[in-house]
């Protein structure tokens, strides 16, 4: 029997053999389906990890990978982290450190005098509770540090 004219056409240009799926380039997506139910079957369980930088340390180098893509995988008690990501050698004494994180120290920091910050409810609530006018309860406060309860409990042992 034969068929008719379009339908002629649509089967010759249909492919004589299965044609190959390209794959699309990037990362995977957490794993696929199948496998993550092969794994729950075995007791494994996977979770995801956001993290955007991963730095292993050895002796003699240290590897630095940006926005990699981890995966924790937890089996009788033990922790497997899969890490995928392009990595970047240092030397062990040249870690890069992006500019967020870099640190400006002028002064150490057991020299640097922290100075409290005194509220007008800080004030109020030390002369309510030491029964004494705001400019008072004020002066306390800073010669206690900023310490409430300290400057309340100064106030009420003064007045007896």
């Amino acid at each position: 029997m034969k068929l008719p004219k379009e339908m002629q056409k649509r089967e010759k240009s249909r492919p004589k053999r299965p044609t190959p799926v390209k794959k699309l380039q990037g990362q995977q997506q957490f794993g696929s389906r199948q496998m993550r139910r092969k794994m729950a079957s075995q007791g494994i369980d996977m979770d995801q990890i956001d993290a955007t930088r991963v730095i292993i340390e050895g002796p003699e180098k240290t590897l630095v990978i940006d926005q990699p893509e981890v995966v924790l995988m937890k089996q009788m008690g033990q922790e497997i982290y899969q890490v995928i990501g392009a990595a970047e050698e240092y030397s062990p004494d040249e870690v890069k450190i992006s500019e967020k994180e870099e640190l400006e120290v002028d002064e150490p920091l057991s020299e640097i005098e922290i100075k409290p910050t005194i509220t007008e409810n800080d004030i109020m609530l030390v002369a309510a509770q030491g029964n004494v006018d705001l400019k008072e309860a004020e002066v306390v406060l800073k010669d206690c540090e900023g310490d409430i309860a300290k400057a309340i409990l100064f106030l009420k042992n003064r007045s007896k």
